[in-house]
């Protein structure tokens, strides 16, 4: 089983490298959704959902990105708690993490586990990332560095694979279907 994820958040980190304890570094996560599929390719199980803020707001520059206010969160939004159960019990039915740059959602997911005190397996697992230099020479964008192509968004491996750019994008259930096509297209051709 693939586990394909994506999160929303408060902003990004002050510093990448930064332990997850650094609670003061990561950002929070505002949103997560998730979709498990068989070896197959095949939709196994869908989630999504909005985290409630519990000792944070969510800036207006990251509301301006991923439209979800502290109000909306707050009204909408599922307990931190909720969301890690849920996590974890997709987590216990996968063999792969899968992702756009997954290692920040990873991070994200893995300092609040921390925050909370909670345990989890996420780190054990192996990672399949759609954003490496495998895709940065596939879709051959100029600007990357040392003269190297440019690892792609999400929204041009998209566009490069399908001819098409995707609805939604910074939604977390927008950006996670559109990781699974790209990632299973990648396979088909190959490439992944």
């Amino acid at each position: 089983m693939y586990l394909i994820f994506d999160t929303e958040t408060t902003g990004l980190p002050r510093n990448y490298n930064a332990p997850l304890s650094d609670s003061e570094n990561w950002p929070r996560a505002v949103q997560i959704a998730w979709q498990l599929h068989d070896a197959q390719g095949m939709l196994v199980e869908h989630k999504d959902f909005l985290i409630t803020p519990d000792d944070f707001t969510i800036p207006y520059d990251a509301e301006r990105i991923h439209g979800i206010s502290t109000e909306l969160a707050t009204e909408q939004g599922v307990s931190i708690h909720h969301v890690f159960e849920e996590f974890e019990k997709a987590l216990s039915k996968t063999q792969y993490i899968v992702g756009q740059n997954i290692g920040f959602d990873i991070n994200i997911m893995g300092a609040e586990f921390y925050r909370y005190g909670v345990t989890t397996r996420l780190g054990e697992l192996p990672v399949l990332d759609t954003c490496t230099e495998i895709t940065a020479e596939l879709c051959k964008i100029e600007g990357g560095k040392g003269g190297k192509f440019k690892y792609p968004s999400l929204t041009e491996l998209h566009q490069f694979l399908f001819g098409a750019p995707f609805a939604e994008a910074h939604n977390a259930t927008a950006d996670v279907e559109a990781t699974a096509r790209c990632f299973f297209e990648l396979i088909r051709r190959g490439e992944g």
